[in-house]
Parts: structure tokens; C-alpha cells; sequence
């Protein structure tokens, strides 16, 4: 999940405890409950952008390489 990454990458102190507990929640929530700590919402564009500007960002780096 790209958004979460990206979450990941800017997070300040709590983000590792939250991603412990969604881990432990496994298959008991639903993907709203599960992202909702990290004030991310699937059913929101913004969600989706996040993730993808993780993947520009690693195109970035690969493209970067070959120069």
C-alpha cells in the first residue's frame, strides 16, 4: 500500500505503534477502520495520488541512476 508508505515517509513519533496494531487486527476490520489512524481514506482521491506519487518518486530514483 503506497499511501500507507507514504504515510510512512512523513510520519512523525506514533506512526510504528499504529502500524503494529493494524498489523494485530489482521482480518477482524475493514480497510476504512484500518487506515483511519493514519488519517487515510481509500474512497478519497487523495489517497490514491499519495500512492502514486510514491511510485513517481521511485521512477524519479531509477531515472536518476541511468543519467
Amino acid at each position: 500500500m503506497n499511501a500507507l508508505y507514504s504515510v510512512y515517509q512523513n510520519a512523525q513519533s506514533g506512526f510504528q505503534e499504529k502500524y503494529f496494531e493494524m498489523l494485530k487486527a489482521g482480518g477482524t476490520l475493514r480497510h476504512k477502520e484500518l487506515l483511519a489512524p493514519f488519517g487515510l481514506d481509500a474512497s478519497d482521491p487523495a489517497f490514491w495520488q499519495k500512492g502514486l506519487g510514491v511510485i513517481e518518486g521511485f521512477i524519479d530514483e531509477l531515472e536518476e541512476l541511468q543519467s
